[in-house]
């Protein structure tokens, strides 16, 4: 029943769209057709494939053929750009969480056969107290759009944060590798597990790396990461 009631109101309920704010139907998606055109995609073809940094014709960058980091693959939704930029600011900091499933595309771009080989999607964990400040959990709410659309499990306790680091947003590049250097612990059997690790934005990859050496130490045999969007530089310094 709640199925049928949310297809009712997606189809038949005219929204607003957060861009043009003009009215449209069709699909939960938080912008109208017209504008969901115009957002900035991120593109496989023409982005590192080790760290999703832009503008590398597909190959690895040279931060990643100097100092790889911890996980092996990874991939983006969207560039980090306008309106994108804002919209996450938003739903992060203003608390319109509900914003961030609505960004997730009604169907993922044609690299998603290539996450098939994955066991399990794992969100990157807030602090217990940022999680009490902020009311929810940013990849959550991320993790659960991919997961319904993979069709793969979610291993939400597999990675916990012990250290209430500093935003990273306030941070320098070099800054962001020693604030969460040892902020991650992981929980449970993750031996032989090729996993999937969310999270909203990745900008210098410093969380992302810290929290794939934790789950590595933790027996994964590989970790992936997939963000909403990727900023244009890359890793900044050696993790």
């Amino acid at each position: 029943m709640s199925n049928l009631f949310t297809h009712f109101l997606n189809n038949f309920i005219p929204q607003q769209c957060l861009l043009c704010r003009s009215l449209h139907l069709g699909g939960a998606h938080a912008c109208c057709p017209a504008c969901q055109a115009q957002l900035p995609r991120w593109e496989q073809t023409s982005s590192c494939p080790r760290c999703a940094r832009p503008a590398t014709a597909g190959e690895l960058c040279g931060q990643c053929q100097r100092h790889p980091p911890a996980f092996t693959r990874s991939y983006a939704l969207y560039l980090y750009t306008s309106p994108i930029k804002e919209l996450i600011q938003a739903a992060k900091f203003a608390g319109q969480w509900q914003h961030l499933r609505s960004l997730m595309p009604l169907s993922l771009p044609v690299w998603q056969h290539e996450l098939n080989c994955i066991d399990a999607l794992i969100p990157l964990p807030l602090h217990p107290q940022r999680l009490r400040e902020r009311g929810f959990n940013q990849t959550m709410e991320l993790t659960l759009g991919l997961a319904s659309q993979l069709q793969l499990p979610i291993h939400a306790h597999a990675l916990s944060r012990q250290r209430d680091t500093e935003h990273q947003a306030r941070l320098s590049a070099r800054a962001r590798w020693k604030n969460v250097r040892r902020a991650f612990a992981a929980h449970g059997n993750l031996t032989g597990q090729r996993v999937l690790l969310i999270d909203d934005v990745m900008t210098s990859g410093a969380s992302l790396h810290e929290a794939s050496r934790t789950l590595l130490a933790a027996g994964a045999s590989e970790v992936w990461t997939l963000v909403l969007a990727r900023t244009p530089d890359g890793l900044t310094r050696k993790p």
